[in-house]
């Protein structure tokens, strides 16, 4: 098996660690990867604008062409000659996609008479949630087809699927993984007392987020719980809308906004708090679809308490005692302050979201049941 993996210019460490220990796998990096070029130790192959404009110089009239059949929409492709080469030169026989250009650009070289087998990572919550971008419609009617199977990070993304029409013989579900040694629990520097509470939320500081929903729920806490403390750990286009809110609300002195924090300092982050929260909000064309960060604040011990959206109420197990209607800040109020007053529940749930956080989201494992899929795909031998 020579394993092609691909997220267009979004490849970072959350997507690339489940691969660490697939010794097949080859990353087809971007020069424009958002997340660097040091994502992954494993064998790369730069994609450069560069080299796809030589490419096209050296063959003008077909690019015209290729041009021509995206309906001049030069933004619908991913690295195509370049792709194109690769796969005439058989660098890869199988080729799993996490984004909709280098999907495109696959399914596009199959339809030309490409040898490979298309695996589309998909983690969508939202049925046919391509249907509000034009471009992203078009690219699902052509791909779907060409697509030999689908990996379902959720048990919700599964469901949907389904819901779509797509064929449970072409479907998989198989988790996102974390590393489960870097997030682990720490011994506390202050045990757990009715003396403070410490909340965390970590994400972008964006209106989908739910961030709001937070600190109305902090200023009906803030008056019960003597400790409170709400710390928000990332940077986005509401951080000045929150802070004017919290400044509104008189609870502006209990509210930490520390911005960016870099991934190897996260550790320490859920260390220091008591309680993890994700209080995400519907949207039209958008639903929280796994959550990283609420997998390693479980990882870490934390009871990590979220709305009820999209692929969020799976991820904790379901439990009631950590689960919220979307915006009602009351009743995430209301669990908050459980957890405050009742040591043992805090307790059991902290081991409740353990327990799932090492079956469940374990990098290193469901790499492993990825790998053992792909080599079924692809009908290589186990090695």
């Amino acid at each position: 098996m020579k394993l092609a993996v691909f997220k267009d210019h979004g490849i970072g460490r959350f997507f690339a660690q489940l691969f660490d220990d697939i010794p097949e796998a080859k990353f087809f990096l971007s020069e424009k990867n958002k997340s660097g070029l040091g994502v992954t130790q494993r064998p790369r192959h730069m994609l450069s604008e560069r080299e796809q404009a030589r490419l096209i110089i050296k063959s003008p009239i077909k690019a015209f062409r290729r041009l021509r059949e995206n309906a001049f929409d030069r933004k619908r492709d991913f690295h195509y000659f370049e792709l194109e080469a690769a796969a005439n030169a058989h660098e890869f026989d199988i080729a799993l996609t996490g984004s909709e250009h280098s999907l495109y650009t696959l399914a596009s070289l199959k339809a030309k008479g490409a040898d490979f087998k298309l695996i589309y990572w998909i983690p969508f919550t939202i049925p046919f949630v391509d249907m509000f971008a034009e471009r992203s419609m078009l690219i699902r009617e052509f791909a779907f087809p060409y697509i030999d199977h689908f990996i379902a990070i959720t048990h919700t993304c599964e469901k949907t699927l389904k819901l779509e029409g797509i064929d449970h013989n072409r479907i998989t579900q198989i988790y996102p993984g974390i590393d489960i040694q870097k997030f682990s629990p720490r011994k506390k520097a202050t045990p757990p007392s009715l003396e403070s509470f410490h909340v965390l939320f970590v994400g972008k500081l964006t209106s989908w987020k739910g961030c709001y929903t937070l600190l109305y729920a902090a200023k009906i806490l803030v008056e019960k719980i003597p400790g409170l403390r709400v710390t928000l750990v990332g940077q986005g286009a509401q951080r000045s809308g929150l802070e004017k809110a919290a400044d509104l609300l008189g609870i502006a002195a209990i509210v930490e906004f520390k911005g960016f924090v870099h991934y190897d300092a996260m550790p320490n982050q859920y260390e220091e708090a008591d309680v993890f929260v994700l209080p995400a909000m519907p949207a039209l064309n958008l639903a929280e679809q796994f959550g990283y960060v609420v997998a390693e604040a479980m990882a870490c011990g934390l009871p990590a308490v979220v709305s009820k959206v999209g692929g969020l109420p799976e991820v904790v197990g379901e439990h009631p005692d950590l689960l919220f209607s979307p915006g009602d800040f009351r009743e995430l109020a209301d669990r908050l302050l459980s957890l405050y007053k009742n040591k043992d529940l805090r307790s059991q749930l902290s081991l409740w979201c353990l327990d799932i956080a090492r079956k469940k989201y374990d990098a290193a494992k469901n790499g492993q049941l990825l790998r053992k899929k792909m080599l079924e795909i692809s009908g290589s031998k186990e090695q």
